[in-house]
């Protein structure tokens, strides 16, 4: 059962005073005291995906916030007079991207804070979220509460135009005793406290005999997006809180709890099924029990205790059989998943394990699969020679290739299994001469994610490039994964900077948008291909300035042309920043922004020739 309602003093906020402490916390001002008794458990942005807090009030307004999640173990009561949320750099600066406040003074946004309250009654464990923060508190004397314990908080940023899953981001906690500083944080990058409990593997289930099979209840429970979390399962991982997310919506089961079996996640049937858009039936045939889901031409049938599933009739083997739990039909979430179609990520900060269910992104296989497929280059390429299967997936070990545009290996390059549990912590691997590589995790209960950063050559230069596995998936070491790297679609963008002072009083008004710009490729590009010219106007770009984005990465021959409208086109002359050697041509290469491996620009000064 989970119920929300507003109050104005709740342990939630206590959640932030935690985050900074035992975290490398800094005190806002020297002679400032830091609160003791106080150690953040978690502080990590979950996701901008929600619609919850609108600019001063806990209202949804058609926009995505930025939903953090705090965690913190409080030894005696402390108070916690105001929370702030800030947009920095990688290291804490501040960049005028946003603030959120939950005391209204000076600017900023309404920061909503949701405490997840568990309440333990004679008919059982319920969760109940209780809305810290409903609106701005309009006295900025006015505490946000008096906090202690062990409390989980949902952090609701209301979105300024500036939210994004790239951005730095710190807190600031203010208390009697002064003000604490958290270490800038961003999306996958959490502050977990050394100690704070991990997911562990669920024992071998033991063999004994099957359980009653009762008929699945009818009902299906609504999904709603809500705050509150997922109750803690119901049966073996009992201290694991697993949420699963469904197009970034939480999906909350009524009927039964997630359950983790041998590492596998398995849900109740119905509502996984009609969430997928499944029309579902439960069939007897003497003692064989069957969950069947068909839509769209697409039929799963799962046949209770049992691995072989079926999936419009060809037999799948399971890694845990659906099964009956506590009367209640669960099934095994990824499988279901990932057969209708769907990419499933997985994650775990401490105790919290977050699933979530997407669209599978457009040209791949949901199913993990050993080798990418080659993507074809404009001309004519010889055929890949094929690479060797990475095999089956082990038990904490991560193995993979990595392979350019063509389905060509890459050799010799360091791959890293970052370690997401722990801060700044990674095992490595080098890839092969078949671009394959193999990394034996350390046997610990945590998660990991697939990086990787070199440098190739190109017309005489090192490149730098950074990769995430294909998918960006992270994975529990316990399973093991494949994940397989493609260094696919380099591309780079230019910045045209006009030299205003060119161009005379007499002359239409001059406008950024109305210079031409054509690219002629000089030699094949770094794909190998020989390109083509590319003929556009000046734009926008989403990093400021104007320019061209989404330049196939090469070594091309520039010219620029302004064509106001109703006025005959006049050449440009243009000179690479840095340079006074203006022409009407120029050939360049693109380079690597200083720390910004896989982003290529250049850019160029443009006046009028005269």
């Amino acid at each position: 059962m989970i119920r929300i309602g507003k109050v104005t003093k709740l342990t939630g906020a206590a959640l932030l005073l935690a985050g900074s402490l035992t975290f490398a916390g800094i005190a806002g001002a020297f002679g400032e005291t830091v609160p003791e008794d106080v150690t953040i458990r978690e502080f990590s942005l979950l996701d901008t995906a929600s619609d919850v807090v609108g600019a001063a009030d806990f209202t949804p307004e058609g926009n995505k916030d930025g939903h953090f999640r705090l965690q913190l173990s409080l030894n005696k009561k402390t108070t916690i007079n105001a929370v702030v949320l800030r947009s920095t750099d990688d290291y804490g600066k501040d960049n005028d991207q946003g603030i959120w406040r939950t005391n209204r003074a000076t600017t900023g946004w309404l920061l909503g804070i949701v405490q997840d309250k568990v309440v333990t009654t004679g008919a059982g464990v319920t969760h109940e979220s209780v809305i810290v923060n409903p609106e701005f508190r309009k006295d900025v004397k006015e505490p946000v509460g008096e906090f202690d314990g062990n409390l989980t908080l949902d952090l609701y940023a209301s979105n300024n135009g500036t939210i994004k899953e790239t951005q730095a981001y710190v807190l600031e906690i203010e208390t009697p005793q002064g003000t604490i500083v958290s270490k800038p944080i961003k999306y996958k990058k959490p502050m977990i406290a050394e100690g704070t409990p991990a997911p562990v593997s669920s024992p071998s289930p033991s063999p004994s005999a099957t359980p009653p099979a009762p008929t699945p209840t009818p009902s299906v429970p609504s999904p709603a997006p809500s705050p509150a979390p997922v109750p803690a399962p119901a049966t073996g991982e009992k201290d694991i809180d697993i949420r699963v997310f469904f197009k970034g919506n939480e999906l909350h089961f009524a009927d039964a709890q997630p359950v983790v079996k041998d590492g596998r996640t398995l849900v109740p049937f119905r509502q996984l099924f009609e969430t997928l858009g499944f029309t579902v039936k439960w069939v007897e045939e003497g003692s064989v029990q069957k969950a069947i889901g068909t839509k769209d031409g697409l039929s799963i049938e799962l046949t209770i205790n049992s691995v072989n599933a079926s999936v419009n009739g060809k037999t799948v083997v399971l890694d845990v059989p659906a099964q009956i739990i506590d009367g209640r039909t669960m099934v095994p979430l990824r499988f279901v998943s990932e057969s209708s179609g769907y990419d499933v990520g997985f994650a775990s900060s401490g105790n919290v394990w977050t699933i979530q269910i997407e669209d599978a992104v457009p040209g791949t296989d949901p199913q993990p699969t050993p080798v990418p497929t080659p993507t074809p280059d404009p001309t004519p390429t010889p055929v890949p020679t094929p690479v060797p299967s990475a095999g089956e997936v082990e038990p904490y070990v991560v193995k993979g290739y990595l392979l350019n545009a063509s389905g060509q290996p890459i050799s010799g390059v360091t791959i890293n299994a970052d370690n997401l549990l722990l801060y700044d912590s990674n095992m490595q691997g080098e890839t092969d001469e078949n671009g394959f590589y193999r990394i034996e995790l350390a046997p610990i209960p945590a998660t990991w994610r697939m990086t990787t950063r070199f440098s190739l050559d190109y017309n005489g230069k090192k490149l730098d490039f950074w990769l995430t596995a294909d998918g960006d998936k992270s994975f529990a070491g316990a399973t093991g994964a494949i994940r397989n790297f493609t260094l696919k679609d380099v591309v780079g963008h230019i910045e045209i900077h006009p030299d205003f002072f060119s161009f005379d009083d007499n002359m239409p008004q001059f406008d950024t948008t109305d210079l031409e710009i054509t690219l002629t490729p000089v030699g094949k590009l770094f794909d190998g291909s020989a390109g083509k010219t590319i003929t556009t106007n000046v734009e926008a770009l989403e990093t400021g300035g104007h320019g061209v984005d989404n330049i196939p990465l090469g070594r091309y021959k520039i010219s620029a042309t302004w064509k106001p409208e109703g006025h005959a086109p006049m050449p440009m002359l243009l000179a690479i920043t840095g340079t006074t050697k203006y022409a009407q041509s120029l050939e360049f290469d693109f380079r690597n922004i200083l720390g910004g491996g896989s982003i290529f620009v250049n850019q160029f000064e443009a006046k009028l020739a005269k």
